[in-house]
Protein backbone atom coordinates (compact mmCIF):
# COMPACT_ATOMS: atom_id res chain seq x y z
CA UNK A 1 0.00 0.00 0.00
CA UNK A 2 2.59 2.26 0.75
CA UNK A 3 4.44 1.87 -2.46
CA UNK A 4 1.01 2.71 -4.40
CA UNK A 5 0.42 5.77 -2.42
CA UNK A 6 4.42 7.05 -3.14
CA UNK A 7 4.31 6.21 -6.78
CA UNK A 8 0.80 8.21 -6.73
CA UNK A 9 2.51 11.19 -5.01
CA UNK A 10 5.51 11.25 -7.53
CA UNK A 11 3.15 10.80 -10.76
CA UNK A 12 1.26 13.77 -9.39
CA UNK A 13 4.52 15.97 -8.88
CA UNK A 14 5.70 14.60 -12.43
CA UNK A 15 2.25 15.60 -13.80
CA UNK A 16 2.85 19.20 -11.41
CA UNK A 17 6.26 19.46 -13.32
CA UNK A 18 5.14 18.82 -17.10
CA UNK A 19 2.05 21.40 -16.48
CA UNK A 20 4.63 24.33 -15.29
CA UNK A 21 6.76 23.45 -18.70
CA UNK A 22 3.86 23.44 -20.77
CA UNK A 23 4.12 27.48 -20.17
CA UNK A 24 7.59 28.64 -22.12
CA UNK A 25 8.70 31.85 -22.32
CA UNK A 26 9.76 32.35 -25.39
CA UNK A 27 11.38 35.70 -27.65
CA UNK A 28 8.67 37.49 -29.72
CA UNK A 29 9.20 37.38 -33.49
CA UNK A 30 9.56 40.81 -34.93
CA UNK A 31 7.07 42.62 -36.23
CA UNK A 32 6.45 44.63 -39.65
CA UNK A 33 3.94 47.84 -39.54
CA UNK A 34 3.12 48.56 -43.08
CA UNK A 35 -0.36 50.29 -42.33
CA UNK A 36 -1.56 48.57 -45.52
CA UNK A 37 -4.37 47.25 -43.39
CA UNK A 38 -6.10 50.64 -42.26
CA UNK A 39 -8.43 52.50 -44.28
CA UNK A 40 -7.79 56.19 -45.42
CA UNK A 41 -11.36 57.97 -45.47
CA UNK A 42 -10.30 61.55 -46.26
CA UNK A 43 -9.69 60.55 -50.06
CA UNK A 44 -5.82 62.00 -49.44
CA UNK A 45 -6.61 64.81 -47.95
CA UNK A 46 -5.35 64.88 -44.50
CA UNK A 47 -5.35 61.45 -43.76
CA UNK A 48 -6.88 58.95 -41.24
CA UNK A 49 -5.72 59.22 -37.84
CA UNK A 50 -4.43 55.48 -36.25
CA UNK A 51 -6.44 54.63 -33.47
CA UNK A 52 -4.98 53.91 -30.19
CA UNK A 53 -4.39 50.05 -30.13
CA UNK A 54 -3.30 49.69 -33.73
CA UNK A 55 -0.72 46.55 -33.28
CA UNK A 56 -1.08 46.62 -29.74
CA UNK A 57 0.77 50.65 -29.26
CA UNK A 58 -0.77 54.16 -28.78
CA UNK A 59 -0.33 56.63 -31.91
CA UNK A 60 -0.01 60.36 -30.71
CA UNK A 61 -0.44 63.19 -34.07
CA UNK A 62 0.32 59.88 -36.48
CA UNK A 63 -2.49 60.14 -39.49
CA UNK A 64 -2.40 56.81 -41.85
CA UNK A 65 -2.21 58.43 -45.76
CA UNK A 66 -2.95 56.89 -49.23
CA UNK A 67 -0.54 58.45 -51.17
CA UNK A 68 -1.66 57.58 -55.05
CA UNK A 69 -5.35 59.71 -53.92
CA UNK A 70 -2.76 62.26 -51.54
CA UNK A 71 -0.82 62.86 -55.18
CA UNK A 72 -3.99 62.81 -57.25
CA UNK A 73 -6.78 65.01 -55.36
CA UNK A 74 -4.48 67.10 -52.64
CA UNK A 75 -1.32 67.64 -54.19
CA UNK A 76 -2.49 68.23 -58.09
CA UNK A 77 -0.96 64.55 -59.35
CA UNK A 78 2.47 66.44 -58.68
CA UNK A 79 5.89 64.58 -56.94
CA UNK A 80 6.07 64.39 -53.15
CA UNK A 81 7.70 62.48 -50.77
CA UNK A 82 5.11 60.72 -49.08
CA UNK A 83 4.35 59.29 -52.63
CA UNK A 84 7.93 58.76 -52.62
CA UNK A 85 8.59 56.96 -49.25
CA UNK A 86 5.99 54.67 -50.09
CA UNK A 87 7.75 51.01 -49.85
CA UNK A 88 4.68 48.76 -49.46
CA UNK A 89 1.64 50.78 -50.75
CA UNK A 90 -0.81 51.99 -50.71
CA UNK A 91 -0.31 53.42 -47.29
CA UNK A 92 2.29 55.43 -45.02
CA UNK A 93 1.55 56.83 -41.61
CA UNK A 94 2.72 60.61 -41.08
CA UNK A 95 1.96 63.53 -39.24
CA UNK A 96 0.61 66.98 -40.48
CA UNK A 97 2.44 69.01 -37.98
CA UNK A 98 4.16 69.09 -34.65
CA UNK A 99 6.01 65.67 -32.61
CA UNK A 100 5.06 62.20 -33.47
CA UNK A 101 4.96 59.71 -30.32
CA UNK A 102 4.61 55.90 -30.43
CA UNK A 103 3.51 54.69 -26.29
CA UNK A 104 3.43 51.13 -25.88
CA UNK A 105 2.06 49.56 -22.37
CA UNK A 106 4.94 46.89 -22.55
CA UNK A 107 8.76 47.20 -23.36
CA UNK A 108 9.63 46.47 -26.58
CA UNK A 109 12.83 46.89 -29.37
CA UNK A 110 12.40 50.02 -32.06
CA UNK A 111 14.42 47.97 -34.75
CA UNK A 112 13.79 50.25 -37.62
CA UNK A 113 11.56 52.49 -40.17
CA UNK A 114 11.67 53.83 -43.33
CA UNK A 115 11.67 57.24 -43.27
CA UNK A 116 10.77 59.95 -45.98
CA UNK A 117 10.57 63.91 -45.71
CA UNK A 118 7.64 65.17 -47.59
CA UNK A 119 8.97 68.16 -49.58
CA UNK A 120 12.64 69.17 -48.07
CA UNK A 121 15.80 67.19 -48.93
CA UNK A 122 17.87 67.28 -45.43
CA UNK A 123 15.10 67.45 -43.15
CA UNK A 124 16.58 66.68 -39.87
CA UNK A 125 14.81 64.29 -37.49
CA UNK A 126 15.82 63.85 -34.02
CA UNK A 127 14.64 60.38 -33.11
CA UNK A 128 14.30 59.65 -29.02
CA UNK A 129 13.29 55.85 -27.10
CA UNK A 130 12.30 56.91 -23.55
CA UNK A 131 11.46 53.92 -20.87
CA UNK A 132 8.76 55.21 -18.07
CA UNK A 133 9.18 58.49 -19.66
CA UNK A 134 13.44 58.53 -19.15
CA UNK A 135 15.61 58.81 -22.34
CA UNK A 136 17.48 55.83 -23.00
CA UNK A 137 18.31 56.55 -26.38
CA UNK A 138 18.41 59.70 -29.09
CA UNK A 139 19.83 60.40 -33.06
CA UNK A 140 19.27 62.95 -35.26
CA UNK A 141 19.01 61.50 -38.73
CA UNK A 142 18.45 63.45 -42.05
CA UNK A 143 16.12 62.68 -44.27
CA UNK A 144 15.39 62.65 -48.01
CA UNK A 145 12.52 63.64 -50.04
CA UNK A 146 13.28 62.16 -53.34
CA UNK A 147 13.14 58.89 -51.73
CA UNK A 148 12.98 56.31 -48.23
CA UNK A 149 15.95 55.84 -45.60
CA UNK A 150 15.98 52.77 -43.88
CA UNK A 151 16.81 53.88 -40.56
CA UNK A 152 18.15 51.22 -38.16
CA UNK A 153 18.28 51.94 -34.23
CA UNK A 154 18.15 48.51 -32.48
CA UNK A 155 16.89 49.92 -29.63
CA UNK A 156 16.07 47.44 -27.40
CA UNK A 157 13.73 47.76 -23.54
CA UNK A 158 12.29 50.96 -24.46
CA UNK A 159 8.21 51.88 -23.89
CA UNK A 160 8.23 55.20 -26.07
CA UNK A 161 8.99 56.74 -29.07
CA UNK A 162 9.31 60.30 -29.97
CA UNK A 163 9.94 62.12 -33.29
CA UNK A 164 11.28 65.77 -33.62
CA UNK A 165 11.37 67.61 -37.10
CA UNK A 166 13.54 70.29 -37.03
CA UNK A 167 11.78 73.56 -38.04
CA UNK A 168 13.66 75.33 -40.89
CA UNK A 169 16.18 72.49 -42.22
CA UNK A 170 16.58 71.06 -45.40
CA UNK A 171 15.83 72.28 -49.00
CA UNK A 172 12.33 72.48 -50.29
CA UNK A 173 11.99 70.77 -53.52
CA UNK A 174 8.72 70.14 -54.03
CA UNK A 175 5.03 71.99 -54.60
CA UNK A 176 4.90 71.92 -50.83
CA UNK A 177 6.50 73.15 -47.40
CA UNK A 178 6.60 71.83 -44.20
CA UNK A 179 8.33 69.44 -41.46
CA UNK A 180 5.99 66.03 -42.49
CA UNK A 181 7.93 62.37 -42.05
CA UNK A 182 6.32 59.73 -43.65
CA UNK A 183 7.09 56.29 -42.44
CA UNK A 184 6.89 53.24 -43.83
CA UNK A 185 7.61 49.29 -42.78
CA UNK A 186 8.15 50.34 -38.89
CA UNK A 187 9.57 47.08 -37.51
CA UNK A 188 9.27 46.08 -33.89
CA UNK A 189 9.93 43.22 -31.56
CA UNK A 190 7.61 42.96 -28.68
CA UNK A 191 8.15 41.32 -25.13
CA UNK A 192 9.47 37.79 -24.66
CA UNK A 193 5.80 36.12 -25.33
CA UNK A 194 4.09 33.23 -23.32
CA UNK A 195 3.41 30.21 -25.38
CA UNK A 196 2.12 26.37 -25.18
CA UNK A 197 5.19 23.90 -25.74
CA UNK A 198 2.82 20.87 -27.64
CA UNK A 199 5.37 18.31 -27.24
CA UNK A 200 4.93 18.98 -23.71
CA UNK A 201 1.39 18.31 -23.74
CA UNK A 202 2.01 14.99 -24.86
CA UNK A 203 4.00 14.09 -22.26
CA UNK A 204 1.41 15.29 -19.63
CA UNK A 205 -1.09 13.26 -21.94
CA UNK A 206 1.55 10.42 -20.88
CA UNK A 207 1.51 11.13 -17.07
CA UNK A 208 -2.11 11.46 -17.00
CA UNK A 209 -2.49 7.70 -18.70
CA UNK A 210 0.34 6.58 -15.96
CA UNK A 211 -1.87 7.79 -13.07
CA UNK A 212 -4.80 6.05 -14.33
CA UNK A 213 -2.67 3.14 -14.75
CA UNK A 214 -1.25 2.84 -11.01
CA UNK A 215 -5.22 3.46 -9.51
CA UNK A 216 -6.69 0.92 -11.55
CA UNK A 217 -3.61 -1.93 -10.23
CA UNK A 218 -4.22 -0.12 -6.32
CA UNK A 219 -7.96 -1.07 -6.42
CA UNK A 220 -6.66 -4.82 -8.11
CA UNK A 221 -4.31 -5.14 -5.28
Amino acid sequence: MMINRTMLLGGASALGLFAGAALLIQPAAALTITFDDLTDTSAGFGGTPIPNGYQGLNWTNWNVLNTAEFTTNANAGLPNGAQNGTVSPPNVAYTLNGDLSIFSNNPFTFNSADLTAFWRNGLQVTVTGKLGGVEEDTTTVSLLATGPTLENFNWSNIDEVDVFPIAGTGTRIYNGDGTQVAMDNLTITPSTVVTSEPSTFAMMAAALAGLGLMRRRRRLA
